[in-house]
């Protein structure tokens, strides 16, 4: 009987065949792998299943009407008359451990990838069930669709037998008796596999049209921008034209010894260079040298710790590269693209399916230059979720570029480090991690050791000799350190008693707020300014914009802060103040005091301050993490240091916490999960270090988004709710037409991002009650004026709020 394959449709639009083909194409595009191309074949075998056509169309099907675990028991079938062809199609050497992620990327292509130790029939023993008993009635045209793609094979049914249909829901990591050669690079490639089958699989189903020549044409032209850029800062008037000569001297000395390393085949690279010695543009140089030496079009992903720098980086690039190639991609970035887009269809244009692919483009990283949070990034590398993983092909062929990666929790800073070197050296990447300070990136043996050995890890190259360090030009300051506890009123009348102004960076935002009480009694509201994250992101840029101003002037300004200012703010103070924590803090923290080398010397005062009956430093670092304050303690034994001489206290201090630390360990409460990475990667535990978050809600608290109105004649909230009705409408009364949907909802996403300035994500700790609010949008609430002001931010009345 000749069977009409083209009578199946993989979506209502669109036949399975042709589907099928795309998917493969589309995999093919992102990965050589053979696994990624066998199951992008076999991935909707099960759509050949006449009751999810049903489903598909709306008709009532008669039975079970699923597809995933269907199509992953055909290649499970596929394998008893075709092993010898697929072990010569996957390669012999851990044959088992191939077969078995084959089956399970299959299997959860539409969902998350699990633990490997649970077997399938763990997860879906119902699910096989009710697929066993619609096989016992059902022949599908298996072998037809099949040999469409792969001539070369032999015939296959559906096994029928009750033992082998058992060994299908058994199968799973623990039935093999012999390890794997190298559980790593098991762990990369299958994450690595299942991410290019579900970002082709959606982006043939979206018939989304990617531009994939614009990585090439953006580096064809990267070197001549920069180029172009750095002779515009030569042309500028004013600056220390002594400190922009050593910066153009250590860019230079980074790009040769860079040239040096990549001709050994190095991948990861360390760039420790002292605060205001020029790091974005250094890292934005060595880029270029990686693109011009390798001849390869790469993407640049450039990561950073803090939301609140990603703005500052993405005004420079977009200065040196333009916004044709450069996309910011965190909870307030604005799609440019969309927004051009946007103004075309207020026209009266059909662009509506550009409109959808310009936001689909942002899930998968698919621009040339993206600069995004180190949550964004640490998380998407070590997750399993469908969603997250969509954009994880885009971080193959790529440099990373990794700002102040001390700002990563110390337990995994040589972790993550170890594992961006086997990543990159799997899916040929570079990274370069930037820091001003100096983490130990040593694996120590044991486990570890063994894990990552098969990749020839070592401690990344260093690009730059640590003699700046001693240079003249970096010896800024002078750090006093009082080693008395102090308490706020006597801090209080320290900066009172001072002539110049002074940036206070505290540990807690109720400390900020209990010495701005105590101060606004002595100084005006045109000197005095509070700065944390109980204020808008508006309001946070325009306090900076005015301490530069007035520092420009040299008009007074106390401004007091928390930890918001200390990594990435290009500000420069005469004299800081700083509320002790450990050591790669007080270091980013000092960074902000005669940064560019104004004065001929300046002070940061080191006190350890007592407030509501706790000393506020070891309320932040407590539990686990009092030996990395004990560790600073135990480094800073003088009461002054100059900057020069810090740089044999961080060597002590990081050497000290790489011997104390548990490599690669990480605990949480929210999700609740003990990590070992290294012990979990063996395991195959993608589910379990999918819960990886690199914040812990429990102990920063549970986040509260809430919206400031501008003014009173701000409505942005009123629209977002006007939409959000729009949107319900459409899903009750036209809710299988996806395109519209799916606009509405780009529309309702976009407008959030306008509204995004005026959004405070605080963090609420237990037995916390909200604000009062207006209105809410599911999780974001309007909140009253009455409980927020320019001077003080949002009131909570609580206590020991951190950061």
């Amino acid at each position: 009987m000749v069977v009409d394959l083209s009578e199946f449709k993989s979506h209502r639009h669109k036949e399975l065949t042709v589907h099928t083909q795309g998917v493969m194409d589309n995999t093919m595009q992102l990965t050589s792998s053979a696994l990624a191309k066998l199951a992008a074949i076999f991935h909707d075998l099960g759509k050949l299943n006449p009751n999810f056509q049903d489903k598909l169309f709306a008709r009532l099907p008669k039975g079970y009407g699923n597809h995933a675990y269907l199509s992953a028991f055909g290649i499970f079938s596929f394998y008893w008359t075709n092993q010898p062809w697929l072990k010569k199609y996957l390669g012999e050497q851990d044959f088992n451990y191939k077969f078995l992620a084959l089956i399970v990327i299959i299997a959860k292509h539409h969902g998350n990838l699990p633990n490997f130790d649970i077997p399938l029939g763990g997860e879906g023993s119902n699910e096989c069930k009710q697929l066993f008993e619609f096989l016992e009635t059902n022949t599908l045209p298996i072998n037809e669709f099949i040999k469409h793609f792969e001539a070369s094979i032999s015939e296959f049914s559906f096994l029928k037998n009750v033992n082998q249909q058992k060994s299908f829901t058994t199968f799973g990591f623990s039935n093999f008796k012999s390890k794997h050669s190298d559980t790593l690079r098991y762990f990369l490639s299958t994450q690595f596999d299942f991410s290019c089958l579900i970002q082709a699989d959606k982006t043939d189903a979206g018939d989304y049209q990617l531009d994939r020549d614009s990585v090439s044409i953006f580096c064809q032209s990267y070197k001549e921008k920069l180029s172009v850029y750095l002779e515009t800062l030569k042309e500028r008037k004013g600056g220390n034209i002594e400190l922009n000569t050593l910066r153009t001297q250590i860019r230079l000395e980074a790009n040769i010894n860079l040239k040096t390393h990549l001709k050994k085949g190095e991948r990861v690279f360390a760039l420790t260079s002292p605060t205001g010695s020029g790091k974005t543009l250094m890292l934005l140089s060595l880029a270029g040298t990686i693109i011009e030496e390798t001849k390869q079009s790469l993407r640049c992903i450039y990561a950073i710790p803090f939301l609140s720098i990603t703005e500052q980086v993405e005004n420079e690039c977009l200065t040196i590269f333009g916004n044709e190639f450069v996309q910011r991609i965190d909870s307030k970035s604005e799609n440019s693209e969309f927004q051009k887009l946007q103004e075309e269809a207020d026209k009266g244009l059909d662009v509506d399916k550009d409109m959808i692919t310009s936001f689909f483009k942002e899930d998968i990283f698919a621009y040339p230059f993206v600069i995004t949070t180190f949550v964004r990034f640490f998380e998407t590398i070590m997750s399993n979720r469908n969603a997250t993983l969509l954009k994880l092909p885009s971080f193959s062929n790529c440099i990373f570029l990794i700002d102040e990666i001390q700002s990563l929790p110390p337990r995994l800073y040589s972790f993550f480090v170890a594992y961006l070197d086997a990543f990159c050296k799997a899916h040929n990447s570079y990274a370069i991690v930037s820091t001003a300070t100096m983490p130990n990136f040593t694996i120590p043996n044991g486990e570890a050791k063994q894990l990552f050995e098969p990749f020839s890890y070592k401690n990344p190259s260093e690009l730059l000799s640590c003699d700046y360090f001693k240079h003249h030009l970096f010896n800024r300051y002078t750090i006093f350190q009082e080693k008395e506890i102090i308490e706020l009123a006597v801090l209080k009348e320290k900066i009172i008693d001072e002539n110049s102004s002074v940036l206070i960076i505290l540990n807690t935002i109720d400390d900020s707020k209990d010495l701005y009480k105590l101060l606004s009694e002595h100084f005006s509201n045109k000197e005095l300014y509070l700065l944390n994250t109980h204020f808008t992101p508006n309001d946070r840029k325009e306090k900076i914009a005015i301490a530069k101003d007035r520092l420009n002037k040299n008009e007074k300004i106390i401004l007091i802060s928390t930890q918001l200012i200390e990594a990435g703010v290009d500000i420069d103070f005469p004299l800081l103040y700083r509320d002790m924590a450990i050591l790669p803090s007080i270091i980013q923290s000092a960074g902000r005091c005669n940064r560019n080398g104004k004065l001929e010397k300046s002070r940061v005062v080191l006190f350890n301050l007592l407030n509501r009956e706790k000393v506020r430093a070891e309320l932040i670092y407590r539990g686990k993490d009092k030996f990395l304050l004990n560790n600073t303690t135990q480094a800073l034994q003088e009461n002054e240091y100059s900057e020069t001489a810090l740089f044999e206290v961080q060597k002590y201090y990081f050497n000290q916490i790489n011997q104390k630390i548990l490599f690669g360990e990480h605990e949480q409460k929210k999700p609740e999960v003990q990590l070992n990475f290294v012990k979990d990667i063996q395991a195959v535990n993608f589910e379990k270090i999918g819960k990886f978050r690199l914040i812990d809600e429990d102990f920063y608290g549970e986040e509260f988004r809430c919206y400031i109105s501008k003014d009173e004649k701000d409505d942005m909230f009123d629209q977002l709710l006007e939409k959000n009705k729009e949107l319900k409408y459409i899903l009750a009364t036209d809710g299988k037409n996806y395109a519209k949907v799916k606009l509405k909802k780009i529309e309702i996403e976009n407008h959030l991002k306008q509204m995004s300035g005026q959004i405070l994500q605080i963090r609420l700790k237990k037995g916390q009650i909200k604000p009062l609010f207006l209105n809410e949008h599911f999780d974001l609430f309007e909140i009253s004026h009455q409980s927020y002001s320019f001077e003080e931010g949002i009131e909570l009345g609580s206590n020991n709020q951190i950061l």
